[in-house]
């Protein structure tokens, strides 16, 4: 098992997430990481992505180093129990944290991809104590969209 540090940036943990219209079957978590947590991950070989901004196109960078930002997905086949994902005082918060949440992601190491590097698999999650709120609604739909 590893931990990884960063902030929550894509919450798809209600429901699985989606890529162009087709569901993946996976419940992931994408968290943008410091330079050092990239570092970190690169030498257990897990590949790291800078990202891109869906309206402008151009790399996303990091507030704190002005250079492009570091993220990883973290994914599981299975939903997490809610009380697999706390606060850091221990309080469950379950899938009711949204992006720009600090987090800590427990994860287990998978099998090595020849493009996409070593998986990660999402165990657990400790989240701030003063995090971001997520939305809670009956709707899978609507809960999807406002956690987006």
């Amino acid at each position: 098992m590893a931990v990884t540090k960063g902030v929550a940036k894509y919450v798809y943990l209600d429901s699985t997430e989606k890529y162009n219209g087709d569901d993946t079957g996976k419940y992931t978590l994408t968290v943008q990481i410091s330079a050092e947590e990239a570092d970190k991950l690169n030498e257990l070989g897990v590949k790291t992505k800078n990202l891109k901004h869906k309206e402008t196109d151009e790399l996303i960078i990091d507030e704190k180093t002005g250079k492009p930002a570091f993220f990883r997905k973290f994914s599981t086949r299975y939903k997490l129990d809610n009380d697999m994902i706390k606060t850091v005082s221990g309080d469950v918060v379950g899938t009711d944290f949204g992006a720009e949440s600090d987090v800590s992601v427990l994860w287990k190491v998978g099998k090595e991809h020849p493009v996409h590097g070593v998986a990660t698999y999402l165990t657990a999650i400790k989240v701030a104590d003063d995090h971001t709120p997520g939305f809670k609604g009956a709707d899978a739909e609507l809960s999807e969209f406002m956690n987006a």
